[in-house]
């Protein structure tokens, strides 16, 4: 069970933030919208991009700074839908492991024991992949933390844990929309750290 020990603080320099502004500026051109998602601004939808493209970046760099294998399973230039996963990983034998990275912003939840707690993967069935990781992002708006933070920050970010295809078992719906997602919350799935065990 994942605890605030398990819990991964990102470290992206400016320069690796800098190249996902220059993804998320082509791909919010690009990228059509899920028919049940709700419809989004140009901002909302750039916003939403780049919280994405830091996410795989943080997760592929904590996974090669572990010396595993990890690299983009998205042509982020090609101006195609992409396959449904967003990385790549290897298993001990060399077979390659498809992964998906969610992220997602907590505006009323800024602290990860309250995060772990209330939120759940963000995915739906037909998003389950080999390796689900969630990327969360948190606003600091009460006044509790040192600073406020009134947008999604880099600073305010942590990659959660992973589960498999088989850890998931049940699907509902959002409460404010009118989408699926698992059934699982975030302090019930696995630690990063155990995933390395699993690959090359």
């Amino acid at each position: 069970m994942i605890n605030r020990d398990c819990v991964i603080r990102t470290d992206i320099s400016d320069e690796e933030m800098e190249s996902c502004i220059e993804n998320a500026m082509f791909l919010v051109k690009t990228m059509q919208d899920r028919p049940d998602l709700h419809s989004r601004s140009y901002m909302e939808r750039f916003i939403n991009i780049l919280m994405g493209e830091a996410a795989e970046r943080a997760v592929i760099k904590w996974i090669r700074g572990k010396g595993k294998y990890a690299v983009s399973a998205v042509d982020k230039r090609s101006g195609k839908p992409d396959l449904g996963h967003d990385i790549i990983l290897r298993d001990k034998k060399q077979k390659e492991i498809v992964c998906s990275v969610k992220s997602s912003l907590s505006a009323c939840k800024s602290h990860i024991d309250e995060i772990l707690k209330s939120f759940t993967i963000a995915a739906k069935r037909s998003e389950i992949r080999q390796v689900n990781i969630q990327v969360y992002y948190w606003l600091s708006l009460k006044g509790d933390h040192e600073y406020r933070v009134t947008v999604p920050s880099n600073n305010n970010m942590a990659i959660i844990g992973w589960a498999g295809e088989n850890d998931i078992e049940k699907f509902g719906n959002y409460s404010t929309e009118h989408r699926e997602v698992a059934e699982i919350k975030l302090e019930q799935i696995r630690s990063m750290e155990s995933l390395l065990e699993f690959l090359s």
